[in-house]
């Protein structure tokens, strides 16, 4: 069995390494693995352009004609019925001059333009409709048993840089609990064997530090390439295990081309397969639920985590929270019109407005009065009796627990008071919500004490109660 390994280095006997662009044909191979991602790099380049890789101008010609020549090669390679083997990369674009001019101008103002096109080295190059999205992640299934042995065994060698969002054939690996594919399996008419594989960690690539990719080699190890010796890994070097069953893997498939099962045979299994993949239907089973139960409970963190802005946040992220924390208090709360007041407030058939404010120190008599014009304003737009409530993330640089100095200041407190202005830290309102949350049935009284205090609010201020220590 002959192997050639395109710009991905797999230790293995019987291994031929080689580039994509190197003139040598794969004809001359029983299997041949690519991976794309390793491509562009051979090929000369100038500054990016759009933030992609612009091909150098001198090596375009010769990239278009190695992508047309590959592409006929795989098409060709696959109808005689051998393998081909890709590790799927996200979309590996670049940018090159199209040979198009565009003038602007005239006489000694004129201008000229060079036109560029950008095109996906791997759509072009593989003779199959395919569609990636570039995300990547390590946590990879199998969905076929073979492939499952090699993800066992070396679950650490494997990742995924790229989802197939569109793919030929079946699916061969998704995203752990989900249909997410990141690996599928395509046999054509001819019996020729298409694999798409999620990313393989090969072992370090055995050239001088002076490589800067497979296109250029050092003696000890010379690739299939134009001017040299085909370099075939020998019986010399370490193999590594993990190469030489990957690629037993993907011989095996190639065995199934050859003489295909009857449709029958599915129905004769051995009793240990029989448990086994009943196991394994049971463990997957498990596996799905747990990761449904992770994302859930990541979730609920992102989650808390935004009712602890109620703790250090101001401005527009703070007034956010404390709109949601009156709406689980029971409130109609909804921002304010523009130069109005923060939160306009109804409980029941009652109004009120707040002020926000997020503070590096205590509040002041000034956001009392501030508040109090609010009021004012929503009388004047016909709401009748309407509450202040002063609502304060005071020092909210330190910690909510040696937050020692008072949020609301002895002279603040008189001129609230009279004024019926509910004076309350966003500590206070954080306990509030939460105990409601525990206890939904409290949340009409806790609203009411808001409603009616006149001053600042006394209790929920005891931050142990809130946290667990860390």
């Amino acid at each position: 069995m002959r192997i050639i390994s395109l710009d991905a280095y797999l230790n293995a006997p019987n291994v031929t390494h080689g580039a994509f662009r190197d003139r040598a044909t794969i004809f001359e191979y029983d299997i041949a693995f690519w991976d794309p991602a390793n491509t562009l790099e051979s090929y000369d380049s100038t500054t990016s352009y759009k933030g992609g890789y612009r091909v150098a101008d001198h090596e375009c010609a010769a990239i278009l004609q190695d992508i047309v020549r590959r592409h006929k090669e795989f098409q060709d390679f696959l109808d005689m019925g051998r393998t081909l083997a890709i590790f799927v990369a996200p979309e590996q674009k670049f940018w090159f001059d199209s040979g198009e001019r565009a003038t602007s101008g005239t006489g000694k103002n004129q201008k000229i333009t060079k036109l560029l096109e950008q095109m996906d080295l791997t759509q072009e190059a593989l003779p199959v409709e395919f569609k990636v999205s570039g995300s990547e992640g390590k946590r990879v299934q199998a969905r076929e048993q073979g492939f499952r042995s090699l993800l066992s065994a070396d679950p650490d060698r494997w990742w995924y840089r790229a989802i197939l969002e569109e793919y030929p054939g079946d699916p061969l690996a998704v995203v752990t609990g989900t249909s997410k594919c990141i690996g599928s399996i395509y046999r054509n008419k001819n019996g020729g064997t298409l694999l798409f594989l999620p990313d393989f960690i090969g072992p370090d690539y055995p050239y001088s530090d002076e490589s800067v990719g497979v296109a250029e080699r050092s003696d000890e190890a010379t690739p299939v390439g134009e001017g040299g010796s085909k370099g075939t890994v020998t019986e010399e070097d370490s193999f590594d295990r993990a190469s030489i069953e990957l690629i037993a893997w993907v011989e095996s498939q190639r065995a199934q081309n050859e003489q295909p099962p009857p449709a029958w045979l599915h129905r004769y299994r051995f009793a240990e397969d029989a448990a086994a993949e009943s196991e394994i239907e049971e463990l997957e089973r498990k596996a799905y639920e747990i990761a449904t139960r992770i994302e859930g409970l990541k979730n609920e963190t992102g989650h808390s985590g935004r009712w602890k802005r109620l703790l250090y946040a101001t401005g527009d992220e703070l007034e956010v929270q404390v709109i949601e924390a009156f709406r689980i208090l029971g409130f109609d709360a909804q921002p304010g019109p523009e130069g109005r007041a923060d939160v306009v407030l109804k409980l029941g058939e009652r109004h009120a407005v707040a002020e926000v404010k997020g503070l590096a120190g205590s509040a002041a008599e000034k956001n009392a009065a501030q508040l109090e014009k609010w009021i004012s304003e929503e009388m004047l737009s016909g709401a009748g009796k309407v509450k202040g409530i002063l609502v304060v993330n005071s020092h909210r640089h330190v910690p909510p627990e040696v937050r020692s100095n008072p949020a609301f200041p002895h002279q603040m407190v008189g001129f609230s008071t009279p004024r019926e202005h509910c004076l309350v830290t966003t500590v206070q309102l954080l306990a509030m919500v939460r105990a409601v949350m525990k206890n939904s049935s409290i949340a009409a009284s806790v609203a009411e004490e808001l409603m009616r205090t006149a001053g600042p609010v006394n209790g929920w201020g005891d931050v142990s109660e809130l946290f667990v220590k860390d």
